[in-house]
């Protein structure tokens, strides 16, 4: 009888510790990931450029960082001043209807502790429709939308005009 008493008694303290280390293991394996901030992101290095007066369009360039540990998806760019805002590309011709291109800000991955930066030599956004006459040195609000994570608003400043005969109608 006290043999099976024993037995009984390690057989119980055995599977108390298994489960205690299984539970131990399980919460390393469940552990959540860090929570994902909108304070981990960063918009730098803004600046709006036109090439000729009254264009139906002006180029906004930036910097956009994420300095936390999780990939972040950017849906899209608004600002009050403009009709819509969209992605172009330098080597493709001046959109001038939101409609005619595929805007890559509507779901963009913005790689953990990276940095994208979007000049005029590549993809920046164009603010189509500005409501407000391009004067340099003025301000306007660029507001970020991240998803399941919130809005980052940037100011960009409005640049000296850079002439350029613009061909077409």
């Amino acid at each position: 009888m006290m043999n099976r008493t024993i037995r009984n008694t390690l057989t119980g303290a055995a599977l108390l510790i298994s489960q205690s280390a299984g539970s131990a293991i399980a919460v390393g394996n469940d552990a959540a990931p860090p929570p994902v901030s909108i304070k981990s992101i960063t918009i730098s290095d803004t600046a709006l450029h036109t090439r000729y007066k009254e264009a139906p369009f002006i180029f906004g360039t930036f910097s956009l960082t994420n300095h936390g540990v999780t990939d972040m998806l950017l849906r899209g760019i608004i600002s009050s001043s403009c009709n819509s805002v969209t992605s172009n590309r330098s080597s493709q011709v001046a959109i001038q209807s939101p409609r005619q291109t595929y805007d890559i800000f509507q779901r963009m991955a913005v790689p953990h502790e990276g940095t994208l930066v979007f000049p005029i030599s590549g993809y920046h956004l164009i603010c189509h429709g500005l409501k407000v006459p391009y004067q340099p040195g003025n301000k306007l609000d660029f507001t970020f939308h991240f998803q399941d994570v919130g809005d980052v608003t940037a100011s960009f400043t409005m640049q000296p005009i850079v002439e350029e005969k613009h061909v077409g109608p």
